[in-house]
């Protein structure tokens, strides 16, 4: 039997925890379980608000995946998002000792970039290295064995609110699961849409969740920039709730099924059967106007995205597109109407998953799935799957998951 690894991705998000569990080994990477359980009641734009509903979520969701893949799930990597996440770039420099770069050198540059002063309220989740400069020479990926004098690098630090990051993993903690890893959302999901010549060249995504939209800017093949908006498909949905008078399930129902942010493409006649609120009656809703409910919100979270786009005073080395994923990336026209705020081509950026075998191909090209599947493709891409231990801290886990980056 070949060794194989397995890989689940938690994400928990605030309308949904979604478990994917894939297998790698010596042929690939094949999915072979999922599960998705609501979690309504228990996030709130990345921050846990009640521990005891979203731990009861991550069971929920895990037990499907089990039951689905036949698999026993103990460790789970696990997504990270909203406006707590920050991200800082650090460079590191060295003095080569001996005549070509060994690892120690390696590991020391990457070390002396991440030496930053940052708060004892933050953490320190993600490290994501960027290219290496050996003695003048960019674009270099893995310098070890090359001829050298000075080894610099650059890198993008992620940090969080360490209460933030506490109370997510003690949740996942307290559904009896280990956390093996962590990953921020829009890092995670640029690994299921993004192309590669998109990194390269300049790019965008902007992920709309449930409670947050978070960006990610790439270029040059690394990301040099995250942030997040506070507001997300679950604002467009209370907004809908409450103007239309109706549940919020009816009102996600109706978002999903009819949603649509261009009102002159709608029928004036068309309706939808809803149930109103507080009582079990149908009654008749204008399909536009949903539309003219959902589209200012949807206006207003482009338009905030675009802002901290402006801020990052890195809008220039976006070349190609922005690239719009996450559940609210379903609304019909979206595309055109981002495409028109943040005047630059804009596409609807969808996981390119070939797994007609499993059963659910359909849920893994889904752009709700987008986080999900990017941090499988993460985390398989390494060298090695590092697997927790309980008496390891995050920033342990951080720290030597690094140095086997470069092991060959």
């Amino acid at each position: 039997m070949p060794r194989e690894n397995l890989i689940v991705a938690l994400d928990v998000g605030t309308d949904k925890v979604a478990t994917l569990v894939a297998v790698q080994d010596e042929t690939g990477l094949k999915y072979v379980g999922k599960g998705v359980a609501d979690n309504e009641s228990g996030m709130i734009a990345g921050n846990v608000v009640n521990l005891e509903a979203t731990s009861s979520a991550i069971r929920n969701s895990v037990a499907q995946a089990e039951k689905v893949s036949s698999k026993i799930i103990k460790s789970v990597y696990v997504s990270i998002s909203g406006e707590q996440i920050r991200s800082t770039s650090g460079r590191g420099v060295v003095t080569i000792r001996g005549s070509e770069v060994a690892q120690v050198d390696i590991d020391n540059v990457i070390s002396q970039a991440m030496t930053l002063n940052i708060s004892g309220d933050r953490e320190i989740v993600n490290v994501e290295i960027g290219e290496f400069v050996v003695d003048g020479r960019t674009g270099i990926r893995n310098p070890k064995g090359m001829a050298c004098k000075k080894l610099e690098v650059e890198v993008l630090i992620l940090t969080a609110s360490m209460t933030m990051l506490r109370n997510l993993v003690k949740a996942v903690e307290d559904a009896k699961l280990q956390v093996a890893g962590l990953l921020v959302s829009g890092i995670a999901s640029s690994w299921a849409v993004l192309e590669e010549d998109e990194k390269k060249l300049g790019v965008a995504l902007v992920d709309i969740g449930g409670g947050s939209a978070d960006i990610a800017i790439y270029s040059k093949g690394d990301p040099i920039f995250t942030a997040s908006v506070p507001l997300g498909g679950r604002n467009i949905t209370n907004d809908i709730s409450r103007v239309l008078k109706i549940p919020p399930q009816e009102a996600e129902k109706i978002k999903c099924d009819k949603g649509d942010v261009n009102s002159e493409n709608i029928p004036e006649t068309e309706e939808v059967d809803v149930i109103e609120i507080g009582t079990n009656k149908s009654c008749k809703k204008k399909v536009r106007q949903l539309s003219a409910v959902l589209t200012p919100r949807v206006e207003e979270i482009l338009i905030e995205v675009k802002k901290r786009l402006q801020e990052s005073r890195k809008e220039n080395m976006i070349q190609t597109n922005v690239v719009i994923t996450g559940g609210t990336a379903n609304l019909k026209n979206i595309e055109q109407l981002a495409s028109e705020i943040f005047e630059q081509p804009v596409r609807i950026g969808r996981p390119n998953v070939d797994e007609k075998g499993t059963g659910f191909q359909d849920v893994l090209c889904s752009t709700s799935f987008s986080t999900a599947v990017g941090m499988v493709n993460y985390f398989a891409s390494r060298d090695r799957v590092v697997f927790a231990k309980e008496s390891e801290s995050i920033i342990s886990k951080i720290i030597n998951y690094l140095k086997q980056l470069f092991i060959l």
